[in-house]
């Protein structure tokens, strides 16, 4: 049998003039170790908080996750000693397979393994069937990813008939006896399987998927107690791997790893910094805080519970009130302020966590959003050089190791609940995680699908301090809450936001009017010098309504989702200057429902079209934002939207989200609306009896033992991310740039035929004659008379 002479467990480093770098660590023994290195100071320096943060007791389970994980991490690649993958990093090696796929994943081949060698390695488990089940899901899954079969399927084609296994090469043999070493196991086993077929009778295919049916039937036998455990094992030995396999940026020594993960997860806030970020905010000394904050924001902390609920209207300094609540309930532990969307995580950054004069965060603070490089270039003023990495894997495990050396993280919501659905950055994260505390903001703006991995959060983290933030929430979505956490055992700490700001009347209703009459009223506040919200339904409203008030003299920005991303972020730092108190200019922005959460304004004059009401709601937040008690009330104007035909135009709501709109409207009083008014004629007179409660929420990570597989966290919604074939070079220079040029849309109309156009990454490359783009007005798809 030809061998190759070493076994690679990942590809070859090289230099800067791209020759290879010789560095033991790539090979498949080199490897091994380092994981295991990384398991052992990993389970020591956080095992016990990971066991805390589920629910499980320190004593009983504390030594079997030890043993689990370090095993684990010492097998977990053995899979990798075979033809299939050594081809794929070797090809020079292996002519034969040029052009050929795997036939089957490094880790199932570890399992095959595994069943080998049993007898071998149960003692090393305590002979515990449960710490055998946790490790076998931990290595068959510690490789999760969208659409990836477990346990796997026969590939069709493109991967031969059969995989040699390289059992009797130096490596393995290396591997084993390292096994054998660390876990004072008996001399290596003798392992008959070198050839697995992967086609015709003897498919190996079969074997493993009656393998896992009998290991799912056993999974569903035993007790939610141990099914969290096994949780906890497979998320930690995916940290294991990553931080055995990919380093930070400034960690150049890999035999420093185990003093760097311990110097990652000794970095935790103190409460005098956090302190310093209250100051700071509220422009005063320190030992002046606790006069300044308003008494709800103090009731956050001195009333805290393990689970507090905090509704405040918007404005009136909740996220103040989260600060205070983490430096007095929660020090020791990092703090993570999660946001809905990428731009309110960003502003979250900018407004508390970033320090201007350093130009970076404070106290080593950091942004965690899918383009978080983007954003803080962006804040930075600064440009990238050109960096080579796998934008699927590479980039987001160095992002995960920087996670764990963050004290504080302003990030999205996914990349916390993210954990719940197998998705990469929660998993990965899960170390740091474990010891965190955390803010959930804006909890209102949740689907259905996203509250539901909330509700499964709280359950089976249930030793992790969790403020929960909101200016409104529908009754039966507080009630849920409530039943969970008396399920849970736990009171559910409710704390209200201060009657005496959220009483102030803001607005009046000016009206409501058809789809073409706001611009006499926008064009007299204009001339007055205000700032005026238009916030559409629609990307193609929002166009139609710039290009009104462009005709019609006036200056608008326009901002909403389809634009580049690096012109999107530009665009919102456009609005909020121009929104600035102390800007005396007017201004108008025309959005669509990017401005209901992302922007912290204060606008004169709000025109909006007929939304749901909770959508209403928040476009209300930014009319009059600061008004204090005695300001006079501002307008705002509703449009019903109708189509070119005069017919009423809902999407992308419906009709009956839309009728109840209506209702809220009419409950609301014409003058003198507060705050309080609006929650109350959400949460008491338009309550829908109909309303869909969330419906229990399958978590891929918590429910599926030894079938790993990744789950969308939020609901769905149609569309296509595209790169514009003007971008095509840019982005094939240095993929760096792709996060900056994607443009999310639409689905194509058909005459476009995009299933035919090239790809980049897998990603659409529209072609110029498809798209119309400019850089203050976004992209639309061409018609088919205008191409």
């Amino acid at each position: 049998m030809k061998m190759p002479k070493r076994l690679l467990a990942k590809s070859l480093e090289t230099d800067t003039n791209g020759q290879s770098i010789d560095c033991e660590h790539v090979y498949l023994p080199g490897h091994l170790k380092c994981a295991l290195e990384s398991a052992l100071s990993i389970v020591d320096l956080t095992g016990k908080d990971q066991l805390a943060a589920l629910g499980l007791d320190e004593e009983k389970w504390f030594p079997r996750l030890q043993k689990v994980v370090c095993l684990g991490a010492a097998l977990h690649d053995l899979g990798k000693a075979n033809d299939h993958f050594q081809g794929m990093l070797q090809p020079d090696e292996f002519p034969d397979r040029k052009g050929l796929v795997q036939g089957l994943r490094h880790e199932w081949v570890t399992y095959l393994i595994l069943r080998e060698a049993i007898e071998w390695l149960f003692p090393a488990l305590d002979n515990d069937p449960i710490n055998w089940l946790a490790m076998e899901c931990a290595i068959t899954g510690h490789h999760p990813a969208y659409k990836r079969s477990s346990p796997p399927k026969p590939c069709l084609d493109g991967s031969g008939s059969e995989m040699i296994l390289y059992t009797k090469h130096p490596d393995f043999e290396a591997c084993l006896r390292f096994i054998r070493d660390q876990f004072q196991l008996k001399n290596e086993p003798f392992l008959p399987l070198a050839t697995i077929h992967l086609s015709g009778s003897k498919s190996i295919f079969k074997l493993i998927s009656h393998g896992i049916r009998e290991r799912h039937l056993y999974w569903e036998s035993i007790s939610p107690e141990e099914k969290r455990f096994v949780a906890a094992c497979k998320a930690c030995m995916i940290a294991a791997d990553i931080a055995g396999s990919a380093l930070p940026e400034e960690i150049s020594d890999r035999t420093q790893q185990g003093n760097w993960i311990k110097a990652a997860f000794s970095a935790i806030p103190r409460p005098e910094q956090i302190a310093d970020i209250l100051a700071s905010r509220l422009h005063c000394a320190v030992d002046e805080i606790e006069d300044r904050l308003r008494p709800f924001q103090k009731e956050a902390a001195e009333k805290a519970g393990p689970i507090t609920f905090l509704k405040a209207g918007c404005g009136t300094g909740k996220t103040l009130a989260a600060y205070h609540w983490a430096r007095k309930r929660c020090p020791g532990k990092r703090v993570y302020i999660c946001y809905p969307t990428t731009g309110t995580a960003t502003e979250g950054f900018r407004d508390y966590l970033f320090n201007p004069d350093e130009k970076t965060g404070k106290y080593g603070a950091d942004l965690f959003t899918s383009r978080a490089d983007v954003d803080k270039a962006i804040i930075l003023g600064i440009h990238r050089g050109r960096e080579e990495e796998d934008p699927e894997e590479g980039v987001i495990r160095i992002e995960s190791l920087k996670a764990w050396s963050t004290p504080m993280v302003s990030c999205t919501v996914d990349t916390v609940l993210g954990l719940i659905q197998n998705n990469r950055r929660g998993l990965y994260a899960w170390p740091a995680l474990a010891g965190a505390a955390f803010v959930f903001d804006e909890i209102h703006a949740y689907d259905d699908k996203l509250f539901g991995a909330l509700l499964r959060f709280l359950e089976a983290l249930r030793g992790i301090p969790v403020l929960l933030m909101t200016a409104s929430l529908p009754q039966k979505r507080l009630d849920i809450l409530r039943n969970k956490c008396q399920k849970m055992g736990v009171d559910l700490v409710e704390i209200d936001g201060p009657k005496e700001i959220e009483e102030i009347p803001r607005y009046h209703r000016q009206g409501t009017i058809d789809n073409q009459d706001p611009l006499p009223a926008i064009q007299q506040e204009y001339v007055r010098g205000g700032k005026i919200l238009w916030v559409c339904n629609t990307v193609n409203r929002a166009m139609d309504a710039y290009d009104w008030a462009k005709v019609a003299g006036l200056e608008p920005i326009l901002y909403h989702s389809r634009f580049r991303y690096e012109d999107r972020v530009q665009q919102h730092q456009q609005v909020i200057a121009r929104f600035k108190e102390d800007e005396p200019q007017p201004a108008l922005a025309i959005c669509t429902q990017v401005a209901e959460m992302s922007l912290d304004l204060s606008a004169s004059l709000l025109v909006t079209d007929l939304a749901p009401f909770p959508a209403l709601i928040q476009r209300l937040g930014r009319l009059n934002r600061r008004a204090k008690k005695g300001d006079p009330t501002r307008p705002f104007i509703v449009i019903e939207p109708v189509d070119e035909a005069g017919d009423p135009e809902n999407l992308p709501y419906t009709a009956a989200e839309l009728d109840s709109a209506r209702r809220w409207l009419d409950a609301l009083p014409e003058t003198g609306i507060s705050q309080l008014d609006l929650a109350r004629a959400w949460e008491e007179k338009i309550e829908d009896s109909k309303e869909r409660r969330p419906a229990y929420c399958p978590s891929a990570w918590l429910d599926g033992g030894p079938i790993t597989n990744v789950l969308e966290l939020r609901e769905g919604s149609p569309g296509i991310t595209v790169i514009q074939e003007s971008d095509r070079q840019r982005v094939a220079e240095n993929f760096r740039e792709l996060k900056k040029v994607l443009i999310p849309m639409n689905h194509p109309p058909r005459h476009l035929e995009w299933h035919k156009w090239p790809r980049y990454r897998g990603i659409p490359i529209a072609p110029e004659e498809t798209i119309d783009y400019s850089e203050e007005r976004g992209a639309r798809w061409l018609k088919k008379d205008q191409k």
